[in-house]
């Protein structure tokens, strides 16, 4: 049996709405585009260029932090490489003995001996000085034009080691006119009781071969004084410089450098204090400039980064934000188009889903009527068959209500009112017999109300087996009934329980009829929240080839003629109706054996 159900109509609804609104909302999907192309492509790659810039920018920073941290350990580094020397030949025997008595084998060994000192430290020149300041011992005691015999008591780094024991300067030679690096150690005489010192080892240095190291890197890098003069530099061009007075770092305290002469270092400020700006060749390049104060000394370290790598990556991410930004526009266009013709589609397919609902409706009625008439159908067929045995159980009393009415009337001559009156009780308890017949006919043969309620089980055994009393008794077919005392209500509809049981037991009855032992058993036991309702026949039980076809409509094992197979289908229709099942096995003892399981209920109701 094919049940078809109609779509909704609330479902159709919805599915009009949202087609609606998606044609609304995707009517103009190139007015969009183009919107999100003009105005979000500019912002995007703002926004990201500005997001990359910061991140960048943050990045570069810190690197460049570590770079300077860098570049000041390797400046101390090599002035505590050079400070030790002076410190050294402080403490030589040969220099104090040259201090208490420079003779001329004494100065000359010395001067050997500064002269390889210094070409092994490729120091600008190493010397030995009096308490006076005249140099006595120089390492370029053979070059011209020489320090030996030269005073530089005015010199800031021969005061500072005459006073302080050590002293440390930068300045332009005055003899050489080559500027250096001075590092100053007293010496003591041992044999002086005033402790006034014999005189000073003094070391210059240049930077030349610091500078080409720091060459080799990415950033620019100065030294400058306290006086902001730079005097280290990877830079060639800005040596002897003066910084802007607009550094972002403190310089040591100090007056401004007199000479007007010096040059400033040609920075330009580009939009804050630590961006420079600096033209080279024919192209403005910007740097981020950090400075760091070294450590034990009066100097300033700087270190210019190229913001080349700020802008790359700024410019890259605006790109990539452009291009994403784009390449959603054009996604989102697709898509808007894709969802317009889906919209059309829909709209078709909405009016094809509408026809077909109306044609389902027209068949789903149709088939209604038509499962309605074959069950009518069937019912007939069963009253057909029984009616030979029901003319018979009707002519009998008929016979003998014939029989009662004749006595009666010849016990009316007679005068014997008294057997008259028994006469007619006994016609009128033939009566009640034949109109219970007819009233179980009639109920059977009406047509199924299609509303279902409360239904008794056992009571709809009780009619079946009425129904059928008289095809049972002709075919000596014997019935057991196991029913429950008390009422058992199902969920189902009374005239079709009894169908479906009628069915059963005349099917079962048909089994039987070339057996020897024909019995038919009826059980009905509550099991949980269903009742279980059995037939059981004691016939040759069912092929098991034929179990799967049993309830397949037009199926049947009977002669031609003897039934159209749609009994069993009929009945499992209408088992599931009532939200129940029908099932059909073999008995291990024998038989076949049908069994309905329905839903119980609690009430009438």
């Amino acid at each position: 049996m094919v049940r078809i159900a109609p779509t909704r109509w609330t479902f159709s609804q919805s599915r009009d709405w949202f087609a609606r609104r998606m044609s609304v909302l995707f009517a103009r999907p190139r007015r969009v585009m183009l919107a999100v192309l003009v105005v979000g492509m500019p912002l995007a790659a703002a926004v990201a260029a500005g997001l990359a810039a910061d991140n960048a920018g943050e990045s570069l920073r810190e690197q460049g932090l570590a770079q300077l941290s860098l570049y000041e350990s390797n400046l101390r580094t090599e002035l505590e490489r050079h400070a030790a020397v002076p410190m050294v030949l402080a403490r030589d025997q040969e220099v104090a003995d040259l201090l208490r008595d420079p003779s001329p084998e004494r100065v000359d060994r010395l001067n050997r001996k500064l002269e390889a000192i210094a070409a092994t430290l490729k120091a600008s020149a190493l010397y030995v000085m009096n308490a006076a300041g005249t140099t006595v011992a120089a390492s370029n005691w053979n070059a011209s034009p020489s320090f030996v015999g030269q005073n530089f008591s005015y010199r800031p780094y021969f005061q500072s080691a005459m006073e302080q024991g050590e002293g440390h300067h930068f300045a332009l030679g005055t003899t050489s006119l080559v500027p250096g690096y001075y590092t100053s150690q007293r010496v003591v005489a041992e044999n002086r009781t005033d402790g006034r010192p014999a005189g000073v080892v003094v070391l210059k240095v240049g930077f030349q071969e610091l500078e080409r190291a720091w060459s080799r890197g990415q950033e620019k890098v100065l030294v400058s004084d306290r006086d902001g003069i730079v005097f280290i530099t990877n830079v060639e061009g800005w040596r002897y410089n003066a910084l802007p007075r607009r550094l972002p770092v403190t310089l040591p305290a100090a007056a401004v450098p007199a000479t007007e002469e010096i040059p400033t270092l040609p920075w330009a400020f580009g939009g804050a204090s630590d961006r420079i700006t600096l033209r080279e060749g024919n192209a403005e390049r910007r740097y981020l400039l950090q400075s760091a104060a070294v450590p034990g000394g009066d100097w300033t370290i700087h270190a210019l980064t190229s913001l080349a790598p700020v802008a790359t990556r700024a410019q890259q991410a605006g790109l990539l934000a452009a291009a994403v930004v784009a390449l959603a526009a054009l996604t989102g266009h697709a898509l808007a188009q894709r969802r317009l013709n889906l919209v059309e589609r829909l709209a078709l397919q909405e009016e094809a889903r509408a026809e077909l609902e109306r044609r389902v409706a027209a068949a789903t009625a149709e088939l209604r009527a038509t499962e309605n008439e074959l069950t009518q159908a069937a019912k007939l067929a069963a009253l057909g068959q029984m009616s030979a045995a029901m003319a018979h159980e009707i002519n009998q009393p008929l016979a003998a209500i014939r029989s009662f009415a004749d006595n009666a009337v010849v016990l009316l001559e007679r005068g014997r009112p008294d057997s008259v009156r028994d006469n007619l009780a006994e016609i009128a308890d033939l009566t009640d017999r034949m109109a219970a017949i007819t009233r179980s006919l009639k109920g059977f043969a009406r047509r199924a109300s299609g509303t279902l309620g409360a239904v008794s089980a056992a009571a709809a055994v009780g009619q079946a087996l009425a129904l059928l009393e008289a095809r049972l008794r002709r075919d000596s077919v014997t019935v057991d009934t196991d029913l429950p005392p008390g009422p058992l209500l199902v969920t189902g509809e009374d005239v079709r329980l009894q169908q479906v049981l009628v069915n059963l037991i005349g099917n079962a009855a048909d089994a039987m009829r070339a057996s020897p032992r024909r019995h038919v058993r009826i059980a009905l036991a509550a099991e949980g929240e269903e009742a279980v309702l059995t037939v059981r026949d004691s016939g040759p039980g069912i092929a098991e080839a034929d179990l799967p076809r049993i309830f397949v409509p037009f199926f049947t094992t009977k002669e031609a003629g003897d039934g159209l197979g749609l009994g069993l289908s009929i009945s499992h229709g209408i088992v599931e109706d009532f939200g129940g099942s029908l099932t059909a096995a073999n008995h291990p003892e024998g038989g076949a054996l049908f069994t309905i399981r329905l839903k119980r209920r609690d009430s009438q109701t």
